[in-house]
């Protein structure tokens, strides 16, 4: 049994003041392409009944940016399986107002500097006491061959990154808008269910730890 007592009030109150995903989307300007990557998303049967049946309490915090292509495409796939599991909730708190929000649901400074510099989005687990599980992000393992390509095949985009001109930033605007298309495609060509399988591969392990702190306890 979970001994509550532990949970401190304004660990509750910075979680409650957060929004929930569907307050994001609708204030996103992103909306319609959040909205496009949710249809796009299926779950395995096996997933599906996985995460119905998940049985432990948890609370996913979300640091996300609006603008970062890694959250448009990864950001559904995270609200999609946490719609799926009863016992989960999900918050979503934008990337200017996470320092402030973090220090009040967490304790080690030297965690919260980590979290600082990590790239987004950021999925931040706790458990039911609200003790730190884990973070997971910016998107799957998988990914990373293919945005190895895209960057050698497009060697400009580091430099169109730090230019600060108005044609600078237009041209890094196009590319950026070619990634996130091109990456749609990756996703929906095997990358959304690799996302899914490492969202579930966490949660077993969470699951698998709290009952090895239970027959310890």
């Amino acid at each position: 049994m979970s001994d509550l007592t532990s949970v401190r009030p304004d660990q509750l109150l910075a979680y409650s003041r957060t929004t929930t995903y569907a307050e994001y989307l609708a204030a996103s300007p992103q909306r319609q392409f959040l909205e496009m990557r949710r249809r796009e998303i299926r779950l395995a049967p096996d997933d599906q009944l996985y995460f119905t049946a998940y049985p432990d309490l948890a609370h996913w915090l979300i640091v996300a940016a609006d603008d970062s292509p890694d959250t448009l495409l990864v950001l559904p796939i995270i609200a999609h399986v946490a719609a799926s599991i009863p016992r989960l909730t999900l918050r979503v708190v934008r990337e200017e107002d996470a320092p402030s929000l973090l220090a009040a649901l967490m304790d080690d400074a030297d965690l919260l500097a980590t979290l600082g510099d990590a790239d987004l989005p950021l999925l931040i687990s706790f458990d039911e006491e609200w003790h730190f599980q884990e973070t997971w992000g910016p998107h799957p393992a998988a990914v990373e061959p293919y945005l190895d390509q895209w960057l050698a095949d497009h060697p400009e985009s580091e430099q169109l990154a730090d230019d600060d001109s108005p044609e600078g930033i237009a041209a890094y605007a196009r590319l950026v808008e070619k990634l996130l298309y091109e990456a749609r495609l990756w996703y929906n060509s095997g990358l959304n269910h690799a996302c899914v399988q490492e969202l579930r591969g966490l949660l077993a392990r969470w699951h698998d730890e709290s009952i090895d702190e239970g027959e310890e306890a």
